[in-house]
């Protein structure tokens, strides 16, 4: 596969201290890929190679920090956002043969390209998982960059196989869930919120996920 230059995470350093970030790593111990942003145990090893930056006092730690709703989060930070994520978005929709731009409008909508998002019900990092969903694809950590795209792009996928390439009840089904959807006749369901993100996202799609 053709390694690609990512940027998809930050730490927490002091002051124009030179950090790699975005590095990929992967294991095979059981026969099928884990993707993971660290090497997470002697099994891991490095598949795509970050990128060194220079990185400023106070940057916010994935796990120090609560992410923040799109709507409250200034357009340079999701620009930045976007911008480290981009490689993961292009090499987990490619894996897993999605279309790159409905999964950056889904990440748009769900955490505004913020890796250290939380939501109040307990949905983490840029994908938005929740436990049940990270449990299903195995991922071992959720806020993990590499492992939250991967899983969240795999299960984007699976939804739409459900339902025939219908991309409307798979983005219902991802925001309200699978039962949501089937108790409502295989329609989208009558949540407010679900109505709104259904078309939030496409209209993401259409306008090429500007933040």
């Amino acid at each position: 596969m053709m390694l690609a230059t990512l940027c998809a995470s930050s730490l927490l350093f002091s002051p124009a201290q030179a950090a790699s970030v975005g590095n990929v790593f992967v294991s095979y111990v059981d026969g099928s890929p884990r993707y993971a942003s660290e090497r997470l145990d002697a099994s891991y090893r490095l598949f795509i190679r970050g990128k060194t930056v220079r990185t400023k006092s106070g940057a916010s730690g994935r796990n120090g920090t609560r992410g923040t709703a799109p709507g409250t989060r200034s357009r340079a930070s999701q620009q930045e956002g976007r911008r480290q994520l981009a490689p993961l978005i292009a090499h987990f929709a490619r894996l897993h043969q999605v279309a790159p731009e409905l999964v950056a409008a889904v990440i748009a909508v769900e955490s505004g390209f913020n890796i250290a998002a939380v939501s109040p019900a307990g949905a983490v990092g840029a994908m938005q998982l929740m436990p049940a969903t990270a449990a299903r694809y195995g991922v071992s950590k959720r806020m993990d960059p590499a492992q939250n795209v991967d899983a969240g792009v795999r299960h984007l996928k699976d939804l739409l196989a459900q339902h025939g390439g219908n991309v409307a009840l798979a983005l219902a089904a991802y925001n309200a869930g699978q039962g949501a959807v089937a108790r409502n006749g295989d329609r989208i369901p009558p949540y407010r919120e679900t109505m709104l993100y259904v078309p939030a996202v496409l209209s993401a799609v259409a306008r090429g996920n500007r933040p």
